[in-house]
């Protein structure tokens, strides 16, 4: 009986074993790159990681960034089953002369998961893949368990949307990634590590002018406040008070709009605050998703 007690053990410690994905290195993550092909004629990349038994986790990246913008976080979540999606035009996803809006990232979203699988997921948004979480939460309730806004608003307020004005449609096709405009872009007030910045950077210079632009309108021309009262999912929010897009105004805002949400707040840090300070971030989201 020992004997077979043991190979029972080990039979099932590979099994355990077997159902972990790593977080993918810096230098390993576009190894770790997959993609799906939507009916809708989309191909929509992803990273796959943590625990294939654990509950499923979708995670979506912000403007010009890619999957790999959550690598620093990841391995905070690890026991969940974390999908880190590239939206339409980013990463490893097609990128189609047009569309861009959050209705277009959400249909992929929803083609994403029929795709895998995934009849209901946490999700996770930081910026742009926070405001398509939301409209996203409002359309498929009954697909969403838990909802983390991470450096959202409802809208692009008109200082930081000026700036991008002044400067997307006055890129080259080809953007040098350590340039002036992707420093001002890619600055934390806390450093972060260059091996993963440097990276991200350089992918996001990489992105088509058509993507930058076609974010930037669709952006220009959104507004998901009337989407609010039909999230259904428990709501956290995180923001930095040193975010250089969005103000303490448009965090009013999302109090008044989703008055069940919990608020979270990193003083010192800035719009990418869960790549300056991912030990704090990580447990915070945690203990949100496990309540």
């Amino acid at each position: 009986m020992n004997g077979w007690a043991g190979v029972f053990a080990v039979l099932m410690a590979g099994a355990a074993c077997a159902g972990d994905i790593s977080v993918p290195s810096q230098a390993d993550w576009d190894g770790a790159r997959r993609t799906v092909a939507l009916p809708s004629g989309q191909t929509i990349g992803y990273v796959e990681m943590g625990n294939t038994g654990g509950e499923p986790l979708i995670l979506i990246h912000g403007y010009t960034d890619n999957s790999r913008s959550w690598s620093l976080l990841a391995p905070e979540l690890a026991d969940r089953h974390i999908y880190a999606v590239d939206l339409r035009g980013h990463g490893s996803s097609s990128a189609p002369e047009c569309c861009y809006t959050l209705m277009d990232f959400s249909h992929d979203l929803a083609g994403f998961m029929a795709e895998k699988g995934i009849a209901r997921a946490d999700i996770a948004g930081h910026s742009l893949g926070s405001m398509t979480a939301a409209v996203f939460a409002a359309r498929h309730p009954e697909k969403v368990g838990k909802l983390v806004l991470i450096s959202t608003a409802t809208s692009m307020p008109p200082e930081s949307g000026g700036w991008l004005w002044e400067n997307v449609p006055q890129l080259p096709q080809d953007l040098d990634p350590d340039g002036a405009f992707m420093r001002d872009w890619y600055w934390n007030p806390t450093p972060v590590s260059p091996d993963f910045i440097d990276r991200e950077r350089m992918e996001s210079a990489a992105t088509p002018k058509r993507v930058w632009t076609g974010v930037l309108e669709g952006l220009t021309m959104t507004d998901w406040t009337p989407y609010a009262a039909r999230i259904k999912a428990p709501v956290l929010i995180l923001w930095g008070d040193q975010d250089g897009l969005f103000d303490a105004a448009t965090q009013d805002h999302l109090k008044t709009i989703l008055p069940g949400a919990r608020h979270e707040t990193f003083a010192g840090h800035g719009h990418n605050m869960f790549w300056e300070v991912p030990e704090t971030v990580g447990p915070t989201l945690e203990s949100f998703l496990s309540e």
